[in-house]
Parts: structure tokens; sequence; C-alpha cells
């Protein structure tokens, strides 16, 4: 027999709360931080491999759009999202006390994009980041199905914002990992 409503939506609560546990757990014991900065160290890794003066114009290509989806954002995207608000203040206390501006201002994107990007803390940055990195695999999607309405996106500018904001990231969490290796979270 099948499961009644009540029965499916108790176990999505269960379900939730048992991720809810395992993402405070993982803040306890410093292993999301370790994730976060594993997976900026990655983008970082994945943008160093380009040589942005030839990127330009290939943003309709297969190897193109494979690179774009090899970047993670899912441990800074959960980080941003913070379902255990205890835990998540704490997290963001020790983000404010080691944030510090990007060292180098953003550039705009081109024509078409949003007015200029301001960063102003480490919460913005983490959220921009991913934003921007979440926005290029799908029109890394398009551009693949050769989408002519791209008009003015420069993908450099893109890839060098998204960097400095993943350095700026990176810079944050070390400092965090090593103030909490010291103390618990």
């Amino acid at each position: 027999m099948g499961t009644t409503i009540s029965e499916t939506l108790n176990s999505i609560t269960n379900l939730w709360n048992f991720g809810s546990g395992l993402r405070k757990d993982f803040i306890n014991r410093n292993g999301f931080l370790y994730a976060c900065d594993f997976e900026t160290r990655l983008n970082l890794d994945l943008i160093d491999t380009i040589n942005m003066k030839e990127i330009n114009g290939t943003e309709n290509t297969r190897a193109f759009t494979e690179l774009v989806n090899s970047f993670e954002t899912k441990a800074i995207l959960a980080m941003i999202a913070g379902t255990d608000r205890r835990n998540y203040r704490r997290l963001v206390k020790l983000l404010k006390k080691h944030w510090f501006p990007l060292e180098e201002p953003l550039e705009n994107e081109g024509d078409n994009s949003t007015a200029q990007e301001i960063v102003d803390n480490a919460i913005e940055n983490f959220s921009f980041a991913v934003r921007k990195i979440e926005g290029l695999k799908r029109i890394a999607t398009l551009a693949g199905n050769e989408a002519t309405f791209l008009n003015n996106f420069y993908i450099d500018r893109r890839l060098s914002n998204i960097k400095k904001a993943l350095i700026g990231i990176r810079n944050c969490l070390q400092k965090v990992i090593q103030e909490t290796g010291k103390c618990c979270l």
C-alpha cells in the first residue's frame, strides 16, 4: 500500500531535521569551514587555468560550458542559507571579525550588467561569489545553444570579479579556521 500524505510529510520533516543536524555538526567540528575553504580553493584553481586574454568569445563552446559547470558552490551556498541560527550567528560574528575589504575594486561586467557591484562585508562577498558563479553556469548553458542575444558579455571581467571575491573568501576563511582551531565554534 502507498504511504499517506501525513507519513510523507513526517518523512520529509525528519529528513530536513537530519540534514540540519548534520550541518550543525559540521559547523561544530569545523568540517563545514574546511568544505567552504576547499570549494573556494578549487574554484580559484579552475580560474587560474584560464588564459584571460583568450576567454572572451568562447562562451558558446562546449569546453567553456564544461569548465563553468565544474565550479562548486554548494558549501558556500549552504553557509549563506544558514538553517541553524545559533551556530550561524557565531559563524557570522567570526566572519565579520576576520573580514577585510577586497584588495581590488570589482569591475563593471559590461553594458548589460546591473549597477556596479559593491561588497561591504563577508556575507555580501560570499553571496556575490555564489550568485556570479551560478549565473555564469546558466549563461554558459544558454550560450552553448548558440544564444545570439548575449551581446556585450565580458567573461574575463566576470571571472576576474569572481576571482577577487573568492580571494576575499579564502583570506577570511583562513583566519576563521585558525581561530576556530584554538576553540570550538
